[in-house]
């Protein structure tokens, strides 16, 4: 049902949600997942649907028929029903307290309690031990239609009765939801001491609950110095939450009205949490203000100079921010802990982006003297920034020793840092998955572009299985979050364009995205840029541009002589020059640097523009087979065939060609855009989707399209 409301394959987690919450009734179901979609609470990407909002918000409207079945049974049982909505998780005590809430007797109480059940809208346990509404969503409903005072009333006779041991609820988070209702209505500090007790013991599946009691502890702080301490905890909350609003309200309330009772240190944190909230927030004029110190906030020289510098980076402005932190180095490196530490972790981004690696280098090797290593979430935030780096970079080998030195396991770091490392493994799969998943869930916004590099090599990848449309959705999805590094994302768009055979745009889009880069100072990533070009002008013919592309590659080489930058020197070296030694050793560095899809595609270029033994290209058909990348290995295929190297499984490749042409026609590319992805003639490919249709029995792309979504197709 889910799949056919939304046209994507549920997640698994919005599944579970969903029945939880309407118990699998059709109606109730349908109703949640419309409520849901029209609230912008369900995202689909790839074909996949993902909840993204909480699952309060699939509560029926007060306007709906579930409300108006319950109003219709009257006025006093539509008030049992509120009350019992709040107080059903308290058991055997609801009678009691509904009598309270409605001023009745405890049997009128259950009398009512009784005509609820009666029309299938509640059910009790045996002895009336236990209370829950048969469709959990319409709780949600009818707590919605409580006047304001109405709900903190309950909720205060609620919070009384587990205080004072009348009754108990099974679930933990509980009390502190009655108690961010009730509020002033009950003991403040009592109340303040639950929202904070509660919120920091949560479990993360929970942290949006945390948030919420936070910012009801808040309004509950008897002074200045203690509201403070909870502000900042909630804000520090919603920013790692990427709750961009509430953090952004946060961290200015803090710093306009509450900054006389922060540290230092925590009034650097809320400057940084300010600025990354205005980024998430898209409000570029909001960060010029900062950077021109038109935007002023409490706090030292040394804090505004690094904030000034983080601006510049969130808005990918890294050679300005290199200038402000270097300008003045002395102010910030004497200030607080915490300006040390984001100043020098932001001027060792600065100068690796812009083409500068020995302070990147330095830093990765003399990590014990990191600032405030020794506390966990400092560490944590310098590890992941430097991970990220080496991800962006390119060098796996690295990053992978940076996990085992600091003995991290890859399923606790970020998931665009997992997704990357996914892709550079070869498991593509695995990378997708990760990659939806680092799209649609709301991430904190830093100055690591994790982002950028995330859709770039998933992106590619996809390219490479044949899922064009998808390459292009996320890449789209990507560029709608305004990414760092968003230069790096060109090159993904450049073998879009070469998969349909559309080379001159690619070079454009390419020329184009250096030029910029090389205006802007950026340098990182470019030598992928570089090298699909050179491959691009060698094909068209185009040997001034070709060299042009190597004299570029070798002095970022010489300039920052990452990795990858050095072997894809090599490798355009070879091709441009025809030098076979060279070739050799750009084969050498690229089996070194462990990325087996890296070196199928450097085994193909390297054979076509006839610098190394063809019988490589069965090491590299087989790479791409197990990466399931369909269309390069019927690009490989024509390789092949025009080298006279055996393909081996002819039926396999048949099989294959018969995959993709459904894929590709099931995203709904033209006949000529097939002829261009599969390299042949337009005739050729009307043949081909005749016999597709014949084998398989669907009679339009249309019905191919839906069974590709459903899972439900077949080769015949």
């Amino acid at each position: 049902m889910a799949t056919a409301a939304t046209q994507g394959t549920p997640d698994p987690e919005m599944v579970s949600e969903l029945r939880r919450i309407s118990r699998g009734i059709p109606r109730a179901l349908n109703d949640a997942i419309e409520t849901l979609r029209r609230g912008g609470a369900i995202t689909v990407i790839d074909r996949r649907a993902y909840l993204v909002g909480e699952a309060e918000q699939a509560c029926p409207s007060p306007q709906s028929r579930y409300v108006r079945e319950i109003r219709d049974l009257g006025p006093e049982v539509w008030r049992a029903a509120k009350a019992v909505a709040v107080l059903a998780p308290l058991g055997e005590a609801v009678p009691r307290l509904v009598a309270v809430a409605l001023d009745k007797t405890e049997p009128e109480a259950l009398g009512l309690l009784k005509e609820l059940r009666g029309a299938g809208v509640l059910h009790n346990g045996r002895a009336a031990r236990s209370w829950r509404f048969t469709i959990p969503a319409v709780a949600s409903a009818l707590r919605a239609c409580l006047g304001p005072f109405e709900r903190r009333q309950i909720a205060a006779s609620a919070v009384t009765a587990i205080w004072t041991g009348q009754a108990t609820s099974a679930d933990p988070g509980y009390l502190a939801d009655r108690v961010a209702d009730a509020r002033h209505l009950v003991e403040p500090q009592r109340a303040l001491g639950d929202l904070l007790h509660h919120a920091v013991s949560v479990g993360e599946d929970r942290t949006a609950q945390a948030a919420r009691w936070l910012g009801a502890a808040v309004d509950l702080a008897a002074d200045q110095a203690q509201r403070a301490m909870v502000s900042l905890t909630h804000t520090s909350l919603c920013h790692l939450l990427g709750d961009h609003e509430r953090s952004l309200r946060g961290a200015q309330t803090l710093l306009n009205d509450l900054a006389d009772h922060l540290s230092p240190d925590a009034v650097q944190e809320v400057q940084i949490m300010a600025v990354c909230a205005l980024s998430g927030l898209g409000d570029t004029e909001a960060l010029q203000e900062v950077i021109e110190q038109r935007r002023n906030w409490a706090g030292d020289n040394a804090h505004h100079i690094v904030t000034r510098a983080l601006a510049c980076g969130m808005l990918d402005r890294w050679a300005e921010a290199d200038t402000i932190l270097t300008q003045d180095s002395r102010r910030w490196r004497s200030g607080c802990e915490t300006s040390v530490m984001v100043g020098g972790l932001l001027s060792t981004l600065a100068r690796l982006w812009t083409g500068e690696i020995e302070q990147f280098d330095h830093s990765l090797d003399d990590r014990t003297r990191w600032p405030l290593r020794q506390q966990r979430r400092h560490r944590t935030d310098q590890v992941n920034s430097h991970l990220t780096a080496l991800l962006v970079i390119g060098d796996l080998r690295r990053a992978e020793q940076l996990i085992t030195d600091e003995e991290l396991a890859v399923e606790s770091l970020r998931l665009r840092d997992r997704a990357m490392i996914a892709a550079m493994r070869g498991q593509f799969g695995q990378a997708v998955e990760l990659c939806r998943l680092g799209t649609v869930r709301p991430v904190s916004r830093g100055p690591d572009p994790n982002s950028a590099g995330m859709h770039q090599l998933v992106a590619s990848a996809l390219v490479a299985q044949g899922k064009l449309a998808t390459a292009r959705e996320l890449l789209a999805a990507a560029r709608s979050e305004a990414p760092l590094l968003g230069h790096l994302l060109v090159t993904a768009d450049a073998l879009l364009d070469r998969a349909l055979g559309e080379t001159a745009s690619a070079a454009s889009r390419l020329r184009d995205s250096l030029d910029s880069s090389a205006a802007d100072g950026l340098l990182a990533g470019t030598e992928t840029a570089w090298a699909e070009l050179a491959d691009l002008a060698l094909r068209a013919g185009d040997e001034p541009l070709a060299t042009r592309c190597l004299s570029a590659l070798e002095q970022l080489a010489g300039k920052m002589p990452t990795s990858r930058t050095l072997a894809y020197a090599k490798l355009v070296g070879a091709t441009v020059t025809k030098n076979r030694t060279m070739a050799a050793e750009c084969l050498d560095q690229v089996r070194d640097r462990g990325q087996p899809f890296e070196l199928a595609v450097v085994i193909e270029r390297l054979t076509t523009h006839a610098v190394c033994d063809p019988k490589l290209l069965n090491e590299a058909y087989d790479i791409l087979g197990g990466l399931d990348a369909l269309l390069y290995r019927a690009w490989m295929r024509n390789l092949m065939r025009v080298h006279n190297v055996r393909i081996p499984g002819r039926q396999e490749a048949v099989t294959e060609n018969g995959r993709l042409l459904a894929m590709l026609a099931a995203d709904g590319l033209s006949n000529k855009q097939l002829a261009m992805a599969f390299r042949t003639t337009e005739k050729s490919v009307e043949g081909r989707l005749s016999r597709l249709f014949t084998r398989t029995g669907y009679r339009s792309r249309i019905e191919l399209s839906t069974a590709m979504l459903n899972g439900e197709y077949h080769a015949g």
